[in-house]
C-alpha cells in the first residue's frame, strides 16, 4: 500500500510538471526534459527500423555489420577530442543544441532518399548518412550527461532521470507496434519516407525544446588537481592515465563491462537478419516485439527501482545478470517468432536491473576530478568493442551459420557476466541512494 501511494505522489509530481506552467528556472528545465523525451522517442521509433529498411533495399549481411561496427569506431576515434573541445567551451547549449539538429538532420535526408536514388544503391547510402550522423550524435552524448547534472536539481536527479525513461518507453511502446502496422500495409519504399519525415519533424520539435533549457555558464576549462586551467597537449594524455591509475573500482568496472558486452555486440547485427531472413517476420512483427519490448522496460523499471533501493544495486545486478546473459542462446535454441517475443519481454523486464544497478555503481565509481575524461576513456572502450565484435560476428555467421554464431556470443556473453562475480566491482551491502 505505501509504495502504491509513493508512486501515485510520484505519478502526480509528474503530472503537474508537465500541465501546470513551471514557475522557477529549475522547474522550467524539468518541464523541457519531460515534454521533450516524448517527441524525442518519436524519432527513435523511426529508428528502430533502420536495419529492416536497409534488408528492404537490398542491403547484404556485412552492410547490417558495417551500420554496427563503423559508427562505434567513429565514436570511439571523436569521444576524447569531443570532451577536450568541450571542456574549454563556457557556453555549452550552442553546441549542444547544434550537435543534436544535426545528428537528426539525417532522418529528413533519408525520407528524401528515394527520390533521388534508384533501388541499386538505397541501402549503401542509407548507412552512410547514418554513420555520418554518429559525428554530431558524438558531439551530442558527450555534453549531455554534464548538462543533466547543471540543470537537474540532484535531489530530483533520480526521479527526474526514472520518469523520461518511462515517459520514453510508454510513448515507444504503442507507436512501434503502430508503426510496424503502417510499414505492412504501405508500399516501400513510400511508407518508410512517411515514418522517417514524421520522426524528423517530432526529433526537430524536441531539439526547439531543449535549446529553450537554460544552464549556467561553466568555467572556460575544466581545471586538473587545481592546476593550470590551460595544461598542455602532453599533459592531457597524462590525465588519460590517471583516469586508472589508483582507483581500481573504476578500472574493474571498465574491464567487466567491456567483456560482459563482447558477446551482445558480436550477435547484435545478426537478430535482424535472423529474424527478417530466416524466420520470415514481417515488419508487422518487428513493431509488435518493440511494443512489447518497451512494456517489459517499463515494468522492469517500476520493479527494478525498488529492489535496488531495498538490497542495494551490487546485489540487484548479480541477482539479474543470469536471465539476461542468456537472451542469445535462448533464441538459438528455440528459434520461432512467438518464442522470441516472450523471450524478449522476459529480458527486458530482467534487463532494467542490470542497467539502472550498472549505472548507480558507474557513476559512484567515477573518479573525482576527472569525470569528463573518464566518461570519455569509458565510452572510447566500449565502442572500441562495438566495432571490432560486430564484424568478427557476421563473418562467423557467414562461414557458420546465424544459430551456431548465437551461440558462440551467448556463451561469450555468460563468461563475462562471470567476472562480475568473481571481480566484484562493489562489495554487495551498501544500498543506492535512489528517492
Amino acid at each position: 500500500m505505501e509504495q502504491r501511494v509513493k508512486f501515485l505522489q510520484g505519478l502526480r509530481a509528474l503530472l503537474h510538471a508537465i500541465f501546470v506552467p513551471p514557475r522557477t528556472q529549475d522547474e522550467r528545465n524539468i518541464y523541457f526534459l519531460y515534454v521533450e523525451i516524448v517527441f524525442a522517442s518519436i524519432l527513435s521509433v523511426a529508428g528502430s527500423f533502420n536495419a529492416a529498411f536497409i534488408l528492404r533495399a537490398g542491403g547484404s549481411n556485412t552492410l547490417i555489420g558495417l551500420l554496427s561496427s563503423i559508427p562505434a569506431l567513429v565514436a570511439t576515434c571523436l569521444y576524447i577530442p569531443s570532451a577536450r573541445v568541450l571542456e574549454r567551451q563556457s557556453q555549452q547549449m550552442p553546441w549542444i543544441v547544434g550537435s543534436l539538429f544535426l545528428s537528426r538532420l539525417g532522418y529528413l535526408l533519408l525520407a528524401l532518399l528515394p527520390l533521388f536514388l534508384n533501388h541499386h544503391h538505397l541501402a549503401e547510402v542509407t548507412v552512410g548518412i547514418l554513420i555520418a550522423m554518429t559525428i554530431p550524435s558524438v558531439v551530442f552524448s558527450t555534453a549531455w550527461s554534464p548538462m543533466l547534472s547543471e540543470v537537474i536539481p540532484a535531489r530530483f536527479r533520480a526521479t527526474v532521470l526514472s520518469w523520461r525513461s518511462i515517459l520514453s518507453s510508454c510513448t515507444i511502446a504503442p507507436l512501434i507496434y503502430l508503426a510496424g502496422r503502417w510499414l505492412d500495409y504501405g508500399m516501400f519504399p513510400a511508407n518508410y519516407q512517411w515514418l522517417y519525415l514524421v520522426g524528423f519533424l517530432a526529433g526537430a520539435y524536441s531539439v526547439y525544446l531543449v535549446s529553450r533549457i537554460r544552464m549556467k555558464p561553466a568555467p572556460a576549462q575544466e581545471t586538473l588537481n587545481g592546476e593550470d586551467p590551460q595544461p598542455p597537449k602532453e599533459r592531457w594524455s597524462e590525465a588519460l592515465k590517471s583516469v586508472f591509475r589508483g582507483h581500481a573500482g573504476f578500472t574493474r568496472i571498465v574491464m567487466n563491462t567491456l567483456l560482459f558486452n563482447l558477446g551482445a555486440w558480436m550477435v547484435g547485427p545478426l537478430y535482424i537478419i535472423f529474424f527478417v531472413r530466416q524466420l520470415g517476420a514481417t515488419d508487422g512483427w518487428l513493431g509488435l516485439r518493440g511494443a512489447i519490448t518497451y512494456i517489459g522496460v517499463i515494468l522492469g523499471y517500476a520493479l527494478w527501482r525498488r529492489i535496488v533501493r531495498r538490497i542495494g544495486e551490487a546485489r540487484s545486478l548479480l541477482i539479474a545478470l543470469p536471465i539476461v546473459s542468456a537472451y542469445a542462446i535462448m533464441i538459438a535454441l528455440v528459434p520461432h517468432l512467438t518464442f522470441i517475443l516472450f523471450a524478449d519481454f522476459l529480458v527486458n523486464t530482467i534487463g532494467p536491473g542490470v542497467d539502472l544497478s550498472h549505472s548507480v555503481m558507474f557513476l559512484e565509481l567515477l573518479p573525482e576530478g576527472k569525470k569528463h575524461s573518464s566518461t570519455a576513456v569509458y565510452s572510447a572502450v566500449m565502442n572500441l568493442g562495438a566495432f571490432v565484435c560486430p564484424l568478427i560476428g557476421v563473418a562467423l555467421a557467414d562461414r557458420l551459420g546465424i544459430v551456431p554464431t548465437l551461440l558462440i556470443g551467448g556463451a561469450l556473453r555468460c563468461i563475462g557476466a562471470s567476472l562480475f562475480y568473481l571481480f566484484p566491482v562493489k562489495e554487495p551491502g551498501k544500498r543506492a541512494q535512489l528517492t
